[in-house]
């Protein structure tokens, strides 16, 4: 698997990856009644992935296999961690998502490392991250990775107020 930057002209391909990422991990079979459709309509959009790539303090990394095709894809962003996080001078994981059929084969693994050695060659203490608090594979993959809770918040999904952990670790 390389990991490279992505470019504006990688956001229709991005896209289309990342509806499939989040269609995959929240869909019906594993969270009855989670409203996946309804996220996905309004915040993973051609229109909203360019406003995010317009963010100076972002930044959209690709994860391809050998024949260039996209397996999965990080969001990192630079900006004032909440409050309850004590390391000031920490990067946040927006995203970290794999299509399903390379999950548990060693690549999320290889994602966060890149994400983890990407902070800290940008100079940062720590990366910090929102989990939704029904997602415990996710929350047992990031504990696995040195993440531990420092507290909460309300994100909204799909219509709804739903409750993501925050995690963090030093890097």
């Amino acid at each position: 698997m390389t990991i490279r930057r992505a470019t504006l002209a990688d956001l229709l391909p991005l896209v289309a990856l990342a509806r499939r990422c989040y269609a995959e991990a929240f869909s019906q079979d594993k969270y009855p009644g989670n409203p996946i459709d309804g996220f996905i309509d309004e915040h993973v959009t051609t229109a909203v992935y360019a406003q995010e790539f317009a963010d100076r303090r972002a930044s959209f990394w690709l994860a391809e296999n050998e024949a260039g095709e996209a397996m999965g894809f990080l969001k990192l962003r630079r900006h004032a961690p909440p409050r309850r996080l004590a390391e000031r001078n920490a990067l946040e994981l927006v995203r970290i998502y794999l299509l399903e059929q390379h999950i548990g084969h060693g690549y999320g693994k290889q994602l966060m490392q890149f994400c983890l050695d990407y902070a800290r060659s940008q100079g940062h203490k720590a990366v910090y991250l929102g989990v939704w608090e029904h997602n415990a594979v996710a929350q047992a993959f990031y504990r696995k990775q040195g993440f531990t809770p420092f507290g909460w918040h309300v994100f909204p999904f799909g219509g709804e107020r739903q409750r993501d952990i925050w995690m963090s670790r030093a890097v």
